[in-house]
């Protein structure tokens, strides 16, 4: 069914003692910004809202090899640059209707897709503590060093990230992004971080604690995002937090909308 109404979404992140998205110019570090804030890019929620939708049978278009995917090229090969290639790439991936594409077929001009969904960067509701735990590696490197090198996990000891999104209906109906995808949306956004565990994020170590979901009534939508996301406040209880319960979470509904709220 056709999406007819913009949809607002906001998730609550809990990390502890995890690396929520490594910074490659800071040799993988946390990402933090000028304050101290920690921060994870736009690219890394989609990159797990893919292998989430992915595992739940969707075919995904950026999908490298270790979930089951192919090489880019070879994927768009099967695309026909002719007219109306967007609407087949769109009604064929989830991740083109909802995120977008850009097809660079040779000797064509083609401008792309516009998604219907998009992710602002999640930063945390407070500044965040960074630890590192001293490691060795026991495995040579190419370059022939003896001994044990000496090398550096770095993780976030405690954070609450906010990840703010917004469905545009306008978008979704030339995309074909539907009612139906947007479901999937939600049951992926809730289950964010399962099965994404690894060295950097143990199991457990990353969850989403909460997330509210607006539905307007019309497509332009009820109310600014900016409106919508200020309806909930985040205050910290104690000056080190340690748990989720350490905040103090409101929410206060706009006159004619209110939120479903998801608990994990």
């Amino acid at each position: 069914m056709q999406l007819e109404q913009r949809i607002d979404f906001m998730a609550l992140i809990s990390v502890c003692n995890a690396n929520p998205n490594g910074d490659p110019a800071r040799f993988g570090r946390p990402r933090i910004d000028s304050d101290g804030f920690g921060v994870i890019s736009p690219v890394c929620i989609k990159r797990k809202l893919r292998d989430r939708l992915s595992e739940m049978g969707e075919d995904i278009f950026v999908t490298p090899p270790v979930h089951g995917g192919d090489v880019l090229s070879r994927r768009a090969a099967t695309l026909d640059p002719g007219s109306g290639y967007a609407k087949r790439a769109c009604d064929r991936w989830y991740d083109v209707r909802a995120f977008g594409q850009i097809f660079a077929f040779p000797g064509i001009h083609s401008p792309g897709v516009k998604g219907a969904v998009t992710v602002q960067p999640v930063y945390s509701a407070d500044p965040v503590k960074l630890s590192e735990m001293k490691i060795t590696r026991c495995i040579r490197s190419n370059s022939g060093d003896r001994g044990n090198p000496m090398g550096v996990l770095s993780f976030v000891k405690y954070g609450l990230y906010v990840l703010k999104g917004s469905v545009n209906a306008y978008s979704a109906a030339k995309t074909g992004f539907s009612e139906e995808d947007a479901a999937k949306l939600r049951t992926a956004l809730i289950h964010l971080f399962d099965n994404d565990c690894s060295a950097a994020r143990p199991a457990g170590s990353m969850e989403v604690r909460r997330l509210y979901w607006w539905e307007h009534t019309s497509k332009s939508g009820d109310y600014s995002p900016a409106r919508v996301f200020d309806c909930v406040k985040i205050t910290l209880k104690c000056s080190e937090p340690r748990c989720f319960d350490d905040y103090i979470i409101s929410y206060e509904p706009l006159d004619g909308l209110s939120a479903a709220i998801y608990e994990n």
